[in-house]
């Protein structure tokens, strides 16, 4: 399979079987939600051998000399090759390789880079998956520079995307910065990455049925920007990639080529509408809580994708216990909003070294506010009919798990270590950790979060 795409044509193209990409790629796109749609991406490249495309890619793009950017790993599956392409083409180049296999994209790793990075490299070019394209891409804007990513696994939809989820003051937050101007993926790397990291990329793309649906919630809700066209690519890729799941998990090369463009398109979709709406949610406020308390404690490292996986099955049950509720919007207003006494002591407890960036959060986004929450229960009771519907558009839990366990990916927490208190933290908590409205916020609202988070917790039937 070779896809080779550069400055695509105009329109969103899709089909019954097929979203074709290289109408999505450095063209401006008129949409009917009133907004210009545009990724800047200029060259894609998945196919066999394309680690081959990578030193032309650079010189056509007009580029003299690459600061190439590995870990340890990453620079023994791609690395050396990108370095050896370059030198036989005649492009010089500079290059750093963290050497720590548990790379985190925080303050220090961004300086590591700075102190190492040579003056006279007019682009990045980062060679890795999840945490060196997190730090290739803010590093490049920063330094008002543009990024290639030479991709080594199909781990995670942050490929293409406009925003880079570093670590600051120990508290994940996403910061907006800019795509790559060239993705360069060799389905023989990919197809040979370690299973439970191309598990991880189908968990990241499970994750869009409860990101979109908590997007729409959020526009019934909070009146907030929505866009059915980014939300149906979106959700046509995601469907996509849930029929190719026997050729993911086997290795195929075609299904993992189509893999990888979906989480190509996923990051477009990011850039499109400007934030990480229509590919991330409470699914991934949960996985981001437990990745950095799992950092926080020195304990193993699990990926992304990973995480998403598992919190979106979590997320899914909450949706499930919702509309199984039968409420009646009628009662609504006479919700009391659930403050507590100690909730300042939670946090500290909860986030621990990242609990004054929470705090600092809450006092700007005041989310549980009590006129906000007041005012949110209004509009909840009057949309009701239109929230159940957005509810029961995602699959049960059950499908959930069975999808994950199919591609040889974990689904319970504890398949990764994590215990009940941290699910327990995650479904209270893990909503501070953003300003943006999701099925936690709502549950929450409606002074449900506690009694649905303590029967998953107690493992309840689904």
């Amino acid at each position: 399979m070779r896809l080779t795409l550069a400055q695509g044509k105009r329109g969103l193209m899709m089909n019954s079987d097929k979203v074709d990409l290289v109408h999505y790629l450095n063209n401006p796109v008129e949409c009917s939600c009133g907004r210009t749609h545009f990724a800047g991406i200029e060259f894609v490249e998945i196919g066999d051998e394309a680690l081959d495309k990578v030193a032309s890619i650079v010189r056509n793009a007009g580029y003299q000399k690459p600061f190439v950017i590995a870990d340890c790993n990453t620079q023994k599956i791609a690395g050396e090759v990108v370095l050896e392409k370059l030198s036989k083409e005649g492009i010089p180049a500079s290059s750093f390789v963290f050497d720590d296999p548990a790379l985190s994209p925080n303050e220090s790793a961004l300086g590591t880079l700075l102190m190492n990075f040579d003056p006279t490299c007019d682009l990045i070019l980062g060679v890795g998956s999840g945490t060196i394209n997190d730090l290739s891409r803010f590093f490049s804007y920063q330094l008002g520079m543009q990024y290639f990513i030479v991709a080594t696994a199909p781990s995670m939809d942050g490929y293409a995307s406009s925003v880079a989820p570093l670590l600051k003051n120990n508290l994940k937050t996403t910061f907006e910065c800019h795509v790559p101007k060239a993705i360069v993926a060799d389905l023989d790397i990919l197809s040979k990455a370690p299973v439970e990291m191309i598990a991880a990329g189908f968990g990241d793309v499970l994750g869009k049925y409860t990101c979109l649906a908590d997007w729409q919630l959020s526009a019934i809700i909070n009146d907030e920007y929505y866009c059915d066209r980014v939300a149906a690519l979106t959700r046509h890729s995601l469907e996509k990639t849930i029929g190719l799941r026997k050729g993911i998990a086997s290795g195929d090369k075609k299904a993992i080529g189509e893999l990888m463009e979906t989480l190509i398109l996923s990051g477009v979709a990011i850039s499109y509408v400007g934030n990480s709406r229509p590919a991330s949610g409470s699914e991934h406020h949960l996985a981001h809580f437990w990745e950095m308390r799992l950092l926080w404690g020195g304990r193993s490292h699990v990926l992304h994708g990973t995480n998403v996986g598992i919190g979106t099955v979590l997320i899914l049950q909450l949706y499930q216990y919702l509309l199984q509720e039968n409420l009646d919007p009628k009662t609504f207003e006479s919700i009391q909003a659930p403050l507590s006494d100690t909730w300042s002591a939670d946090i500290e407890r909860v986030f621990l070294e990242g609990a004054s960036e929470v705090l600092a959060l809450e006092e700007k986004a005041r989310k549980n506010d009590l006129e906000l929450h007041k005012d949110r229960l209004a509009a909840i009771a009057q949309n009701w009919d239109q929230i159940l519907q957005t509810l029961a558009t995602v699959p049960s839990p059950a499908e959930a798990r069975a999808l994950l366990a199919e591609v040889h990916a974990p689904f319970e927490p504890a398949h990764v270590g994590i215990e009940p208190q941290l699910v327990s933290d995650a479904l209270l908590f893990a909503k501070e950790i953003r300003a943006r409205y999701t099925v936690l916020q709502l549950l929450w609202d409606l002074n449900l979060l506690r009694n649905f988070a303590g029967r998953i917790v107690l493992g309840a039937e689904d």
